[in-house]
């Protein structure tokens, strides 16, 4: 077995090997092993933290410390450092007198990102975890990261996703965004809202209005002169059919004629031909 792992062997000794309930160690002695293991992220941060600004990994040869943990640290050196930082905020918390802290780095790191900030400016760990004692007392809900970030953190901005496009495109759409006063990404996000829109238009419940915000906020975009052409040549074909129908010549008045257009630029859908719009 690993030289290391010699703390495990004496818990395999003391806790399981014995039969029944007759242990080596006390059952008091058992629970304080217990929770001393669960806050076991508080002595590993510490003693990161000293390999780092001790610079003591220049024994094993390298001269960063991100170099000796890729190199020798089974875990990444983003979350040797996050360990560090959790560590720290454990440590707080214990000379603040308090008796249950987090009890993983997660928890950590989102109570590290509170909007509560102190006399200077700087994330007020311990008010913010009295918030988050007295809430899971309250509730009687298990504090989790997920508690933790619900209670504390900042209301997030809506997720977004990464769109793999050309650069040949893209630079097409900043050129085109330029002209409009605008960015490359509310133009986009704009033609996303316009076809969205277009497409759900058809339904039978009507939409609701369009908050005043939304309104103000979308770029403006002028037809191109080729959907002007395309419209037009539609709207021949369309007349030229009705033209060619058996009773077209006896229509008294305009209302006789099917509704080809909607309103909205939309084709009716008592049109039964195969045109269909094009995407804007």
């Amino acid at each position: 077995m690993a030289s290391w792992s010699q703390v495990f062997i004496n818990a395999w000794h003391e806790y399981i090997c014995e039969a029944g309930n007759h242990l080596k160690a006390t059952f008091k002695d058992a629970e304080k092993d217990l929770f001393q293991q669960v806050h076991a992220y508080i002595r590993e941060g510490m003693i990161l933290g000293a390999i780092r600004y001790k610079r003591l990994y220049e024994e094993k040869k390298v001269y960063s410390f991100k170099e000796y943990c890729e190199k020798f640290y089974p875990k990444s050196t983003y979350r040797a450092l996050e360990t560090i930082y959790a560590a720290q905020i454990g440590w707080e918390l214990l000379c603040n007198e308090f008796h249950q802290i987090p009890t993983n780095v997660s928890q950590c790191i989102a109570l590290s990102k509170t909007f509560l900030k102190d006399g200077f400016g700087q994330p007020d760990i311990v008010q913010s975890w009295k918030w988050v004692l007295e809430y899971s007392k309250t509730t009687g809900k298990k504090i989790t990261a997920g508690l933790i970030n619900f209670l504390v953190n900042p209301i997030k901005e809506e997720e977004k996703v990464k769109v793999k496009v050309s650069k040949k495109k893209w630079d097409k759409l900043r050129r085109k965004a330029d002209l409009y006063g605008s960015s490359a990404e509310d133009l986009l996000e704009a033609l996303i809202d316009e076809f969205i829109d277009e497409n759900d238009s058809g339904s039978d419940t009507e939409a609701a209005p369009e908050p005043e915000s939304k309104k103000n906020n979308k770029v403006c975009i002028s037809k191109t002169p080729e959907i002007k052409a395309w419209e037009e040549d539609l709207e021949a074909l369309v007349q030229e059919k009705y033209a060619n129908e058996v009773d077209y010549d006896t229509a008294t008045d305009s209302s006789s004629i099917p509704e080809v257009f909607h309103p909205t630029g939309d084709i009716s859908s008592g049109d039964k031909s195969p045109i269909r719009r094009p995407p804007t």
